[in-house]
């Protein structure tokens, strides 16, 4: 269900064009309320129906009065319709009352960190040279170290693990800790630990080009993750950090 005309990827799309294209992907939409819905779209509410006491939308308060009641329908703003439309996870939106409107509230971390993480979609993903070649994306020894990384931003550090955004940088894996957005590139050094810290000055100088003109909300905070084992220098530790991104190894990633 569709609260209006919605923005796809930057481009204004009346509600029966939104209605065609969801329909192209196997989804049922309607235009009243009832409990089959399972998805709203926030889109532009100009002409919608309103409660004229208050001015609210009649179907975004009928998803807070079931919210309330214990059933929860997913809620997703135009960028989250954007990312459904292109295979890519949204993530579930709150509704807040704000004087007369309910509206979608800015969260830490919008346009940099995307829906809940993914991993059979990560490895789908296409590989470019550099995510295959220096990144190791794809290698045992990758998925190895992703895993460790899950598990402690899954596990004992008991936060959300997220994906990227579809139209920002692609990280590996995205969370957020005390109100900053972390995107983490896990990278496996396959060169002789000679050539080490000219591979991973290359790393950084990537991620760095990558996050570098990404619109966001908040602190957003681009991170190396490497093994353990992994010898690094202050020298390369202060480069990456004059860059804006963290180099660390994944006992002592942020949390």
């Amino acid at each position: 269900m569709f609260t209006g005309k919605t923005l796809v990827d930057g481009e204004w799309v009346v509600r029966k064009d939104c209605f065609s294209r969801s329909q192209t992907l196997g989804a049922t939409c309607q235009n009243s309320f009832s409990r089959k819905v399972t998805l709203v779209v926030h889109g532009e509410l100009a002409g919608n129906v309103k409660d004229m006491d208050r001015g609210l939308s009649r179907k975004l308060l009928a998803v807070l009065e079931s919210r309330k009641a214990g059933r929860h329908i997913h809620v997703v703003d135009a960028a989250g319709y954007s990312d459904l439309l292109f295979g890519a996870p949204a993530r579930c939106r709150d509704l807040k009352v704000q004087g007369e409107y309910v509206t979608v509230m800015p969260e830490d971390g919008d346009g940099f960190l995307g829906g809940p993480f993914d991993r059979i979609h990560l490895r789908t993903r296409g590989l470019g040279r550099f995510e295959a070649g220096v990144l190791g994306r794809g290698t045992p020894r990758h998925e190895k170290l992703l895993s460790r990384l899950i598990d402690q931003v899954t596990g004992r550090m008991a936060l959300e693990a997220r994906a990227p955004a579809r139209r920002g940088p692609h990280f590996d894996l995205g969370w957020i800790s005390k109100r900053t957005a972390y995107g983490a590139w896990v990278a496996v050094p396959q060169q002789p630990a000679d050539e080490r810290t000219t591979y991973l000055t290359d790393v950084v100088e990537h991620v760095s080009r990558a996050v570098r003109s990404v619109p966001r909300h908040g602190q957003a905070q681009p991170l190396v993750v490497l093994e353990d084992s992994v010898d690094l220098n202050s020298g390369l530790e202060e480069e990456a950090r004059s860059l804006g991104v963290l180099l660390r190894k994944v006992g002592d990633v942020p949390r």
